[in-house]
């Protein structure tokens, strides 16, 4: 089957978050347990493949509990010998484009963890898309100890300014903790392509 006609998985939550060894070691206890807390729910963990900081301990967290975790991997990463290697499944994909691709369309919602501009680009994208009415699940950005503050109110100013409309903002969902971020998949506000008839504000 092309990749691009790759079913949406039941009850698959796509996180996005970093590789970075260096950060504080929070951001990987984090991660760590958010994997178990979506593994435990039954929820299929889509992630970057890669087995370092945050991205390894999430998928660590969710196998260590019976979970299922789908690692999608650029083949220049895995030749840098960064892939997970106890995945359920490992899919590797010829670029960047198409990792991110892959992850979204077979997920049913989001969860971004800090990260760095790789995070970023991801969380922004999906917003995007979502604004258009091309993907439609819940996003929700984990926002410890205020690291995405910036980001929420650039968000807020993006509204306030008009580039965006105010139901723009039922996109997202801001919490502080990751227990919060799992209760919050069932609590977001509904999407759907309907979304498409005011995305041009």
């Amino acid at each position: 089957m092309p990749e691009a006609q790759l079913p949406v998985i039941p009850r698959a939550v796509c996180v996005y978050c970093a590789s970075s060894k260096s950060c504080d070691a929070q951001h990987h206890a984090d991660a760590r347990r958010l994997g178990e807390l979506l593994a435990l729910e039954g929820r299929t963990v889509i992630y970057g493949g890669s087995k370092s900081g945050s991205m390894g301990a999430l998928a660590n967290g969710a196998l260590a509990n019976g979970g299922q975790v789908l690692g999608v991997l650029p083949n220049f990463l895995a030749d840098m010998e960064l892939a997970h290697d106890a995945l359920s499944e490992l899919m590797l994909v010829d670029d960047m484009r198409t990792r991110k691709h892959l992850m979204l369309s077979r997920s049913e919602a989001v969860i971004a963890l800090p990260g760095g501009t790789g995070t970023f680009e991801e969380l922004l994208e999906t917003l995007t898309l979502k604004r258009l009415g091309l993907w439609t699940g819940a996003v929700v950005v984990v926002n410890r100890n205020g690291y995405y503050e910036p980001l929420r109110q650039l968000l807020e100013s993006a509204v306030e300014e008009r580039f965006m409309a105010r139901q723009h903002a039922d996109m997202w969902v801001f919490v502080d903790t990751v227990e919060a971020a799992v209760a919050a998949l069932d609590t977001a506000p509904a999407w759907s392509a309907a979304a498409r008839s005011f995305a041009a504000v």
